[in-house]
């Protein structure tokens, strides 16, 4: 892991000295509609080949460590990254949508492929979030308040509310 994570997590990191269970998928993996990642326990996950998402991806990993490992590229709607969610990307990242990164000190982002995304959403400045130079500059900031969409509020709980926006299909910026 440490490698794919450019030096930045290892196992010990993660799970101090305890046994590291996984959850391998072999070959590409399809998800049908919006998918909200939520997990309850400990563990890494790791895709064979491509994950491929027929709608957004939200992932949202509060207090716990379930780093995503795609040996492929990830091609979906959106992704939002959500507390201390981590995804390690070893091909490319390819998104209609928008990338929202949203967490803490424990997020991490790595892509080692390229990336094409509409726009980057950063309303938080945690985390480790690595991308190939083709990468937008993100919206963050005044920048990225003056560009919500007039549903998104920032003063209110905007993580749940990116999130929910993001699943519902609605609109995060300001045409």
């Amino acid at each position: 892991m440490l490698a794919v994570s450019d030096d930045s997590v290892n196992y010990e990191d993660l799970f101090g000295s305890r046994e590291v269970d996984f959850v391998v998928h072999d070959g590409a993996l399809k998800l049908a509609g919006p998918t909200c990642v939520q997990n309850e326990d400990p563990m890494v996950c790791v895709v064979e080949g491509d994950l491929l998402v027929d709608g957004p991806l939200v992932i949202r990993d509060l207090d716990l460590y379930v780093p995503l490992w795609i040996k492929g590229s990830l091609i979906a709607r959106d992704l939002l990254l959500s507390y201390d969610a981590q995804v390690f990307i070893e091909g490319d990242l390819r998104l209609t949508g928008n990338l929202v990164t949203y967490g803490t000190d424990a997020t991490h982002l790595v892509v080692h492929g390229e990336a094409q995304v509409g726009a980057w959403l950063r309303p938080s400045h945690r985390g480790a979030i690595y991308l190939p130079a083709s990468m937008p500059d993100p919206l963050e900031g005044d920048a990225l308040a003056a560009r919500l969409a007039p549903t998104l509020d920032p003063r209110d709980n905007l993580a749940t509310a990116l999130c929910e926006h993001v699943l519902a299909g609605q609109p995060l910026l300001r045409d």
